[in-house]
């Protein structure tokens, strides 16, 4: 009875192969290509396999410049030659300007022989309007004689929790979201009042502040990410540094303002600073 259940089920796996040998045998799709980035390199079940954009944010990278990899796939069997594909800019959804805030795209890409896939280069630039606005850079893969452009209307395969992780997309497309666009880091301690008084550490994050810090006492935005990096001891060591530095520059007749004229404030100034209310001496 034994051997007879263990022939069953080599028979049963034998099928199976073939069944997929078989199919794959027959495949007849088209031979084209679609963008298959992935956050990270990875796949996030919340947000399906192949994602739609790349948001790059020069801040939290610490760059002012960086090569982008962009993964482009082909549908359909690899062959022993190479193939060209293209891709061009959308021009009237792109706001980045070439030169300023990317390298120029090359007019042809070659998808290697005997490849599934290749990486394309992008130069992305951290402009200074970057720290104000957001850019977009949109690409779109181009038919050439050996490719055509798939999955225009890609549906995500369902998450390991049997639903839609993703809204369907042309994979034809992909988006690049840049900016240097400065938030409040998530372990800065201090903030405002309802009328508008800084208070705790290290009062307002501004931008003028932040630079400030960095260029005086070596500590990076990056650094305000996480616990890990910025303790509250830390960030009270750095509040009492911060603060001896302007009482310093105060008395020397040469104090530190804020955008707006407001005297810079940290937890252990004198003074009291109103957001939008300019020092008068």
């Amino acid at each position: 009875m034994e051997k007879k259940r263990t022939a069953i089920i080599w028979i049963c796996c034998f099928m199976l192969l073939w069944s997929c040998k078989k199919d794959y045998q027959h495949y007849s799709g088209p031979e084209g290509v679609y963008f298959g980035v992935r956050y990270d390199g990875h796949i996030n079940d919340q947000d399906g396999p192949y994602q739609s954009s790349t948001h790059i944010e020069f801040m939290k990278l610490g760059l002012q410049q960086m090569d982008l990899q962009i993964p482009v796939l082909i549908t359909g069997a690899s062959k022993s030659y190479d193939r060209v594909f293209k891709i061009s800019v959308v021009a009237d959804s792109t706001t980045a300007v070439p030169a300023v805030h990317y390298q120029e795209l090359n007019r042809q890409y070659i998808m290697p022989a005997y490849s599934n896939g290749c990486l394309v280069p992008l130069r992305l630039f951290c402009a200074p309007d970057l720290d104000t606005i957001e850019r977009r850079l949109v690409l779109q893969l181009d038919e050439t004689e050996d490719f055509v452009g798939a999955f225009s209307s890609w549906d995500p395969p369902l998450d390991i929790t049997g639903h839609h992780p993703a809204q369907k997309f042309d994979a034809t497309r992909h988006t690049i979201y840049l900016n240097n666009i400065m938030v409040k880091p998530n372990q800065w301690l201090g903030s405002v009042l309802e009328n508008g008084e800084e208070f705790n550490a290290l009062g307002a994050f501004t931008r003028r502040k932040m630079d400030f810090i960095t260029e005086r006492l070596g500590v990076s935005y990056a650094d305000f990410a996480s616990p890990s990096s910025m303790s509250v001891i830390r960030i009270g060591l750095i509040s009492q540094q911060l603060s001896k530095i302007l009482i310093e520059r105060f008395n020397a007749g040469d104090p530190v303002l804020e955008e707006d004229g407001r005297l810079m404030y940290a937890g252990q100034v004198p003074w009291k600073s109103y957001v939008g209310i300019p020092w008068k001496k």
